[in-house]
C-alpha cells in the first residue's frame, strides 16, 4: 500500500492532548504536557509540535519553541531548557530521519536557528560533538558509597571520603528548600558569568511535577555550601536539572558529597540510573565529572548550519559580556536573568 505522508505544525492549544500523551508516554519529562506549561508560565514561550503522519496516523514528533534570540536571531529550539537529550519521539529509525528532514527544511524557509539534541545517530545527517552527557549506572542493593568510590579517580576518592568524613550534613527536600537553593544558583551564575533562569521557573517544576523533584542542600554549621536540583525524568533516572557549587560557599568537599548525596537518592527512588547533565567537552566541570568516574556519553546535536560549534563563550566575542557579568552585584545579574536568561543557548 502506498504511504501517504503529512508534515504539520501545531500550536500547543490546538494539540490532541490525549492522543500525544498517549504517544509520548513512555518517553522521558521534557516532552511531556506538563514540561510544555512550566515553560509557558515560568518563561512566557509557548511550544508548538512538529508531527508527521503516514496514513492519517502520528508516527513523530518534536516539541520547539519559538522565538527570537539576541544572539542566534529567529530561533525553533527542541529541548532548549532542559539541557537533556531526545528531541524526537519516532517509531523508528526512518520516520526519524523523515520528520527530522521537514523540520530542517521548515527551518531553513524561514530562517530559523535550530539545533537538535539527540543521541541517536540519524543516516544522512552530520551530528555535531561539543557536548557530553555524564552519568552513573547504579546497582539498587549496592551501597551507594561503594559504587561511588570503585568508579572515582584516586584522588577523588581521597577527597569524597574527607568529605563523608566531614562535619558535612547533607538533607532533601520540597519547596522548602527553594529559597536557601536559589541563593546558591544565583551565586553560582554570577561566578560562571550566565543570567539566571528566574525563581518561579524552579517553583512551576514543583507545582506541576512536585513527586519527582528534590532539591537536596550540603551545609555545615555556618551556611549551606552545595545545593542540586533533580528532576526525575523517567521511571528509571534521575537527572540533574541544576548544580550550583559557587566558590564564595564552598567548604571543603561540598561538591564531592552533594554528588554522593544525589546518587543516594537516585537509588531511594528507584532510579538506576543518576544523570549529572551535561558539560562541554574539556570544560572544568567535564572533567570534575570524569574523575569523580562518571561515563561520558557524547551528545549528538543536529544543525542544517554546517558550520555549528558549541557556543563557547571564552571562544567567541560573548566573553566580554560573561566578564561584565561577573562583576554585577547579585540584585542586578537576578534582575538581569528575568530579561537574559532565555536568550543563553
Amino acid at each position: 500500500m502506498l504511504e501517504k505522508q503529512n508534515f504539520s505544525i501545531q500550536d500547543f492549544e490546538s494539540l490532541n492532548k490525549l492522543d500525544y500523551q498517549q504517544r509520548t508516554g513512555k518517553s522521558h519529562v521534557f516532552h511531556s504536557l506538563e514540561w510544555m506549561k512550566i515553560i509557558q508560565e515560568s518563561l512566557g514561550l509557548k511550544y508548538k509540535i512538529v508531527t508527521l503522519k503516514e496514513n492519517d496516523i502520528i508516527v513523530a514528533s518534536i516539541p520547539f519553541v519559538t522565538y527570537h534570540n539576541l544572539i542566534k536571531g529567529p530561533c525553533a529550539l527542541p529541548l532548549q531548557f532542559s539541557g537533556y537529550y531526545g528531541s524526537i519521539v519516532a517509531d523508528n529509525d526512518v520516520v526519524r530521519k523523515k520528520i527530522l528532514d521537514q523540520f530542517f527544511e521548515y527551518c531553513k524557509k524561514y530562517k530559523l536557528y535550530t539545533q537538535i539534541p539527540e543521541i541517536n545517530k540519524i543516516k544522512g545527517h552530520q551530528g555535531f560533538l561539543g557536548y557530553s552527557i555524564y552519568k552513573i549506572n547504579l546497582i539498587m542493593n549496592s551501597p551507594i558509597e561503594e559504587q561511588i568510590l570503585a568508579n572515582a579517580s584516586k584522588r577523588m576518592r581521597s577527597y569524597t571520603k574527607s568529605a563523608i568524613r566531614s562535619n558535612l550534613v547533607c538533607c532533601t527536600g520540597g519547596l522548602e528548600l527553594l529559597n536557601k537553593f536559589y541563593l546558591l544558583y544565583l551565586q553560582n551564575m554570577k561566578e560562571l558569568g550566565t543570567p539566571p533562569l528566574p525563581k518561579i521557573y524552579f517553583k512551576k517544576i514543583f507545582e506541576f511535577l512536585p513527586q519527582s523533584t528534590k532539591i537536596i542542600l550540603v551545609k555545615n554549621e555556618r551556611q549551606v555550601c552545595s545545593g542540586m536540583f533533580v528532576l526525575k525524568v523517567s521511571k528509571s533516572e534521575l537527572y540533574a536539572a541544576a548544580i550550583s557549587t559557587p566558590r564564595f560557599y564552598q567548604t571543603s568537599q561540598s561538591s564531592h558529597l552533594i554528588y554522593l548525596q544525589a546518587a543516594r537518592e537516585a537509588q531511594k527512588m528507584g532510579c538506576s540510573v543518576m544523570n549529572f547533565g551535561r558539560s562541554i567537552d574539556g570544560s572544568g566541570p567535564a572533567l570534575f565529572k570524569k574523575r569523580y568516574g562518571l561515563e561520558a556519553i557524547p551528545l549528538l546535536m543536529y544543525s542544517p548550519n554546517e558550520n555549528w560549534v558549541v557556543t563557547d563563550p571564552e571562544k567567541s566575542i560573548l566573553k566580554y559580556a560573561v566578564a561584565i557579568w561577573k562583576k554585577l552585584p547579585t540584585p542586578l545579574s537576578r534582575l538581569g536573568g528575568l530579561l537574559l536568561a532565555k536568550h543563553v543557548i
